[in-house]
């Protein structure tokens, strides 16, 4: 008995039929899959051995591969595997779109979930890397042809599916590459953000500190010190501190500090 859930593409090829497993994504959320089948393969017909609570959107998709409009199961079968991609290189663009936006919006912003649609896009990505890189494995054993299975022009159709395939994998490993690129500017943007925040708190910090100095100094309360007993101590301490501020900011200002 077959086992129909699948978890990738394959195709094997036997003397008179061929036996596989095809893994749908689901192109609204790649992360997912729409389905998965089993397939079975002769010069009579074409199985695919699902569950039932898939039949709908099975059916929905061959009457959007054009099925009905097949001569035979080679060229129903072929029809399916191109429908599998059909409209993916569009797919991608909306990617690239998306990633775009995403390096534009570290730039002027930070929004905190940012990250996590990195992370998403980086995931579903790396689901249609795999797809097409078992599809395009699939073309090449089918384009063999070892057993004579599929009449002689199937060669080359097989070969024209794994070298479209072939180019969206390549489109894809790019945008991971991208996708790859942005988190890292990313995680230096917030890097940078950090650094400029801990220098103002040490800025802020060692501003204060003079003046932390002098309040403990004469927060000592001894009773000979000549200078509570005058009668501006107060202002002096005060035009005294505020020096200090006015000095300290001036001297970080022309060291780029602030």
């Amino acid at each position: 008995m077959l086992d129909t859930t699948a978890e990738y593409c394959e195709a094997e090829v036997m003397a008179d039929c061929v036996i596989g497993t095809l893994l749908l994504p689901d192109k609204q959320d790649v992360r997912l899959d729409t389905f998965s089948l089993t397939y079975y393969l002769d010069r009579n017909r074409l199985l695919l051995i699902d569950r039932e609570e898939h039949l709908p959107a099975l059916i929905s998709m061959g009457k959007q591969a054009g099925f009905p409009e097949c001569q035979d199961v080679f060229q129903i079968f072929f029809s399916l595997l191109e429908h599998l991609i059909q409209g993916d290189m569009v797919l991608l663009q909306n990617y690239e779109k998306r990633l775009s936006t995403m390096e534009d919006a570290i730039e002027t912003a930070f929004p905190k979930e940012l990250q996590r649609s990195i992370t998403s896009g980086r995931r579903g990505l790396l689901r249609l890397l795999s797809f097409y890189q078992q599809l395009v494995d699939m073309c090449v054993i089918l384009s063999e042809n070892g057993s004579d299975l599929f009449p002689p022009e199937y060669r080359q159709h097989f070969s024209r599916l794994q070298a479209r395939a072939d180019r969206l994998y390549d489109h894809t490993q790019i945008l991971r590459e991208y996708a790859l690129q942005i988190r890292e500017l990313y995680q230096s943007q917030m890097d940078l953000k950090q650094n400029d925040t801990m220098r103002l708190l040490t800025v802020v910090t060692t501003i204060f500190l003079p003046l932390t100095l002098l309040t403990g100094w004469y927060g000592m309360n001894f009773t000979h010190m000549p200078e509570l007993a005058h009668p501006f101590s107060y202002f002096i301490l005060i035009a005294i501190c505020l020096l200090i501020i006015g000095g300290e900011i001036w001297f970080f200002r022309k060291k780029g500090w602030l």
